[in-house]
């Protein structure tokens, strides 16, 4: 089947020890064509940039607006499109944010050190360092929990506070 989509292929060590695979004919797959983790990568770069544009483009036709509506003469609206949250909401936000930051960090730490148990590679061991990498998250959501629990005595602290006039 010359020139078709079963084609032989086999990995050859090269270039430092990355595996490339070539056919049969000898060609390898850095040999030209479109390289796809390359164009994932730049879509996955150029989506933050877009969105970043669209917030600017957004405020400055908000800005625009406001502008025209003050040289008509117009009334301005109010400038919050959504409410201003209590502080057990605000609080409560901060417990949200804990328990999710805790729990990506402990799914990290789980999946590193399954990996680091499985992975085994005479050549190239498993990096033990990275397991590290799960404390960010799992910390923060520490970090997050501890103001939560800070800010909710605060305010109860308020709340019994008899009212100075």
């Amino acid at each position: 089947m010359h020139g078709g989509f079963l084609r032989h292929s086999s990995i050859v060590e090269g270039n430092g020890g990355i595996g490339t695979i070539v056919d049969d004919s000898g060609k390898s797959d850095l040999d030209g064509g479109i390289p796809i983790p390359g164009v994932i990568a730049i879509g996955f770069a150029l989506v933050p940039i877009a969105v970043m544009v669209a917030g600017v483009m957004v405020q400055r036709y908000r800005t625009k607006e406001r502008l025209s509506a003050i040289e008509k003469g117009v009334p301005l609206p109010s400038r919050s499109s959504r409410p201003a949250l209590s502080p057990w909401e605000a609080a409560a936000n901060f417990r949200v944010a804990g328990i999710v930051c805790v729990a990506i960090g402990l799914g990290l730490l789980i999946l590193f050190t399954s990996l680091a148990a499985t992975v085994v590679s005479a050549t190239k061991p498993f990096p033990k360092g990275i397991i590290a990498v799960s404390a960010i998250p799992l910390l923060l959501g520490f970090g997050f929990l501890i103001e939560y629990r800070m800010r909710r005595k605060e305010i109860g602290a308020r709340a019994q506070e008899p009212v100075l006039r």
